[in-house]
């Protein structure tokens, strides 16, 4: 035979008295929540950016999508797909073709 498992390091075995100890006494790590698409786009507004100067921008693009915006704007690409979702769901845009993992807008005259 092998011989049995191998011998846990110090730290191992401190991390797992620790959480040990921790189940006892009822205290559980904290989790974190996802923050909501409001929370993340603190008022639906792209930072630094006037909402009139956003619409005068869209209509110059020719086909609108995430990355288009998250480049133009530096802002991180979950953030305009929120964004453009709001949009369309508003009806300031119209989705013109896209899957789950691309979208493709132009704005709506």
């Amino acid at each position: 035979m092998m011989g049995g498992s191998k011998k846990k390091s110090l730290s191992k075995m401190d991390k797992q008295q620790k959480s040990q100890a921790q189940k006892r006494s009822g205290k559980q790590k904290k989790i974190s929540r996802r923050k909501t698409i409001d929370e993340t786009m603190k008022g639906n507004n792209i930072p630094n950016v006037p909402t009139k100067d956003l619409s005068n921008e869209l209509k110059k693009m020719k086909a609108i999508t995430p990355y288009a915006l998250a480049m133009k704007y530096s802002i991180k690409l979950s953030l305009a797909k929120a964004w453009l979702n709001l949009l369309n769901q508003k009806g300031t845009i119209q989705k013109i073709a896209g899957n789950s993992s691309l979208k493709i807008y132009k704005f709506r005259e």
